[in-house]
């Protein structure tokens, strides 16, 4: 988890210090009640701010520009889907205190899916398929498109460094899987048709940390927009196999209207990026997400008749 505050203490950011910021540049919230939020991510410090809004710091320089993106995007996104989303509120400037730009945004109510019963998980299906039919809809007209601006997202055929990622991480983690197991089921899943659908705006993160859910188990909000952008569907689909069950799963695929070669796409590169190198990655660090991790992989494995289990 990256820390490069290089500000007043030179570390994290503390309740005192963000009191400031908004008494100097938002002075009508600074009254409010502050706390660092645990439901805080690895690209952003998260402060709740009253009971009903949140302020979100970018981490490192590297996470400013993301934080920019989601600013930009947030009130077309809002506009154009019917699931809550975070509504932009003010954008801090950089100062002495604290030298990136910040926002504070609306905080959504809910609970992350976890632990969901099998009708639970095909309703939630259901409505985060709704959720990117539209999202896929929003206008990108004049957006820049392409590997160039947001590196491999699924946009085409596999290529030789993926392969070679594949491996690093089943040897990485040869005490988890059986690494010939591993290699046999990316062998199975990796050969995959470019993508010919027109690309379209996609939050390209949709783990179980950025959903939100309500006491019934519905979807009550899409969190996280720092790295939307403009590809291929696929890169939305990427974490099915690690929130769904197999039925699940279908229900998602029908309710985003996601064809064959989509599907298999999002299959193949989940298998590699969010499942493999992110497992090998914050497998130490973050167990609770290694855990989702390794229930992707396992299921992705499964799908196409692979047991990964270590002799």
């Amino acid at each position: 988890m990256t820390r490069d505050f290089k500000g007043p203490g030179e570390g994290t950011p503390d309740v005192e210090l963000v009191a400031q910021l908004l008494r100097e540049q938002a002075t009508p919230l600074a009254g409010l009640p502050l706390v660092l939020s645990s439901t805080e991510g690895s690209s952003n410090w998260v402060f709740r701010l009253g009971q009903e809004l949140a302020v979100r710091l970018p981490r490192s320089p590297d996470y400013a520009q993301d934080l920019e993106t989601e600013v930009s995007w947030l009130p077309r996104i809002a506009a154009a889907t019917t699931t809550p989303t975070p509504e932009l509120v003010l954008t801090g400037k950089p100062s002495a205190l604290f030298p990136r730009p910040w926002a504070v945004v609306t905080w959504l109510p809910g609970e992350r899916p976890r632990d969901l019963q099998a009708e639970d998980q095909r309703a939630l299906a259901a409505d985060l398929g709704a959720f990117l039919e539209e999202l896929h809809r929003v206008d990108v007209d004049g957006v820049p498109v392409g590997p160039e601006h947001w590196g491999y997202r699924c946009d085409e055929p596999v290529t030789e460094q993926v392969d070679a990622w594949a491996k690093e991480a089943a040897e990485g983690l040869s005490d988890l899987f059986d690494p010939g197991a591993v290699n046999e089921a990316w062998r199975r899943v990796r050969d995959v048709p470019a993508r010919t659908t027109t690309p379209c705006l996609v939050h390209t993160d949709l783990s179980e940390e950025n959903l939100l859910v309500n006491d019934a188990g519905r979807l009550a909000g899409v969190i996280d927009f720092g790295s939307v952008g403009v590809g291929d569907p696929a890169v939305d689909l990427l974490y099915a196999w690690s929130l769904f069950d197999p039925p699940a799963r279908a229900t998602l695929r029908e309710s985003a209207g996601a064809d064959e070669t989509t599907w298999l796409r999002a299959r193949a590169y989940a298998f590699v990026g969010p499942g493999l190198l992110s497992l090998l990655h914050y497998r130490a660090a973050m167990p609770r997400r290694a855990a989702r991790l390794t229930r992707l992989v396992r299921s992705i494995a499964a799908e196409v008749g692979v047991d990964l289990d270590v002799p």
